[in-house]
């Protein structure tokens, strides 16, 4: 299991060792309950059964000790949990199945249950970062290209730009949901050799998940490493929006910053960091998904590496891997939403910063003026190429550079310079790309 320390306890109780177990016997009463409406075994197998096989810590426990001799988890499960069915019910219970016809199939229900959990997470962070969006909508803030200023943007259009991302991972997980959640009660190489392949879509139906429309003894590990490759895509995301935090966090930058909690110790050398916190929770972000692309080169492994109708190939990492890529995707999630819901937005800070270089940023809104007036374009390139560097260099006003430049001033008066250096003409059409969101 993943280590505590990021695991929702939601999450937790899907990927525990006594729901896997309940998991697999929901598999194997779905089985009977499929047999007898199809007339292959007596009524009343399925209804016994649920009723004398259950699945307490007892149980597991007792099921972990006969794993210990049996080195096979399935038949571990299988005698400790059959040891309590009645004599009547024990000839049909796991009849004609292989042990990953209820494995395989219980993992996939594990899968659907942390997906579930994983959507409401996404649907969560969309809400907060509309929310985020709409108060920020106007909020001019400078728009960075390599880290160099670039021209004005407005802090609600950096966040659509991450609810843009974000619905289209709430999208995707949604829209492969028929691949990923399939499940297949076909027997030892996938033949239905021993088990009437009606069974199958019966079970698949009753569990909430799709049916394989054929399998080996397993099912196709391609749809597990899809799973793992959207999980591993929403990280990266966060990463990427976290790491924009760190940056915007920075002392000589201060546009955003994560609050200092009162018991809260920033550093035990320097008193400070109450003051001055680090972006611990934005750090915390940025670290998990980088294990967690590991995974993706693991399950796409296991895709490829599986000899003939079955090999064990994949079988001891994707103990690690599923249940561990899904903790941490939807612990990354809730993080993140903390995050933002605690964010300190300082506005002021932005317009000083948009205003640091003195106007040389709207050298684009110049060049297109004088274009106007008849200018080529690369003359009037060249020329504010020279004047900007001008203006950086002696610590000028743009505006005052400009000024005194016959050749812009010839071409330009004062009341068109002001119009090409006023931030707000790069908000016109900021409704219209809001309204593509319902905002």
């Amino acid at each position: 299991m993943p280590i505590d320390r990021y695991t929702r306890p939601e999450m937790a109780k899907i990927w525990n060792k006594k729901n896997k177990f309940r998991k697999w016997l929901d598999v194997e009463i779905a089985v009977l309950e499929a047999k007898e409406e199809l007339g292959l075994i007596p009524k009343g197998m399925a209804k016994k059964a649920k009723k004398e096989a259950k699945i307490t810590n007892c149980i597991v426990k007792l099921i972990e000790e006969r794993e210990k001799r049996t080195r096979h988890d399935m038949v571990a499960f299988l005698q400790i949990v059959s040891a309590d069915l009645s004599p009547e019910i024990r000839p049909y219970f796991h009849a004609g199945l292989t042990s990953y016809d209820s494995e395989d199939t219980a993992l996939t229900v594990q899968i659907k249950e942390s997906l579930d959990l994983i959507e409401q997470k996404l649907s969560e962070l969309i809400q907060v970062l509309r929310e985020m969006a709409v108060k920020y909508k106007y909020t001019l803030e400078i728009g960075r290209t390599h880290g160099v200023h670039a021209e004005p943007i407005t802090f609600g259009f950096k966040i659509l730009n991450w609810i843009d991302e974000v619905e289209r991972h709430l999208t995707k997980l949604r829209e492969n949901r028929i691949h990923i959640l399939v499940g297949k009660i076909s027997g030892a190489v996938g033949t239905h050799a021993n088990i009437d392949p009606r069974i199958e879509e019966i079970v698949c139906q009753k569990l909430g998940i799709y049916s394989a429309k054929i399998s080996t003894q397993i099912i196709s590990r391609d749809r597990h490493a899809l799973y793992i490759f959207l999980l591993v895509s929403i990280a990266s995301s966060l990463e990427k929006f976290a790491t924009e935090i760190r940056n915007l966090h920075r002392t000589e930058i201060r546009e955003v910053q994560e609050p200092s909690q009162e018991s809260q110790k920033g550093s035990s050398a320097m008193p400070h960091k109450k003051a001055l916190p680090n972006p611990i929770s934005a750090e915390n972000v940025s670290s998990l998904p980088r294990l967690l692309r590991g995974f993706l080169i693991t399950a796409l492994e296991n895709q490829a590496y599986c000899w003939h109708e079955r090999t064990l190939d994949n079988s001891a990492n994707e103990r690690i891997i599923l249940p561990d890529a899904s903790v941490y995707t939807h612990y990354l999630l809730w993080r993140f939403i903390e995050e933002l819901k605690n964010l300190k937005v300082y506005p002021d800070r932005m317009l000083e910063n948009l205003n640091l270089t003195k106007g040389v940023i709207f050298s684009e809104d110049v060049m297109i003026a004088l274009t106007k007036k008849g200018m080529r374009r690369d003359d009037a390139h060249a020329i504010l190429q020279d004047l900007t560097l001008q203006a950086l260099e002696d610590d000028m006003e743009f505006k005052d550079v400009l000024l005194s430049a016959p050749i812009i001033t010839s071409l330009l008066s004062e009341k068109e310079i002001d119009a090409c250096l006023n931030p707000q003409r790069h908000l016109k059409n900021i409704d219209q790309i809001f309204a593509r969101f319902g905002l």
